[in-house]
């Protein structure tokens, strides 16, 4: 939405603020090397580094890790916060991070709160969505996570994406 100011009629319009840090989260005794995602696996680790383990159970999280063509984790955000079993995601503004972070390769995940991995029919459809919105810009779509506090749902692992 475009909104004038009142002062001088110049059109302003909201902007996403990026900040171009090293995506791992560092204590002062690790080296500062970037984290690579080589694997399912390894992008779980990532994200159970990054995710607030208090909402696990709690709501409905969509986060966004953007990588570069080394699959270094360049950074990630939570773009949405949902309800018990509903995140809704907008694959523009997925798209939009992605492009204004330069990112080659982008992972998504989100989390089931009631702790059953199961992808849901919509997880399919926003899944599909996103590959294909990738494709369009050239970035490749690496996988999609669903997480529980005990356990996780690779979209690439299962061969679904």
């Amino acid at each position: 939405m475009i909104t004038l100011n009142t002062f001088d009629r110049t059109p302003s319009l909201a902007e996403l603020k990026v900040s171009y840090r090293r995506g791992r989260p560092r204590t002062d005794k690790q080296e500062k090397m970037p984290f690579v995602v080589a694997s399912a696996v390894s992008c779980e680790k990532y994200l159970r580094s990054v995710w607030d383990a208090d909402t696990m159970e709690l709501r409905e999280e969509f986060v966004l890790v953007c990588l570069n063509g080394a699959r270094e984790v360049l950074g990630w955000v939570k773009l949405y916060t949902g309800g018990f079993n509903f995140a809704p995601v907008d694959v523009r503004l997925v798209m939009g991070v992605a492009l204004q972070t330069a990112s080659s390769a982008l992972i998504v995940a989100h989390n089931h709160p009631a702790g059953v991995a199961t992808p849901s029919p919509q997880d399919f459809d926003v899944t599909r969505r996103l590959k294909e919105a990738a494709a369009l810009m050239g970035i490749q779509f690496l996988d999609h996570l669903i997480l529980t506090r005990d356990g996780y749902y690779s979209f690439a692992d299962a061969g679904t994406l």
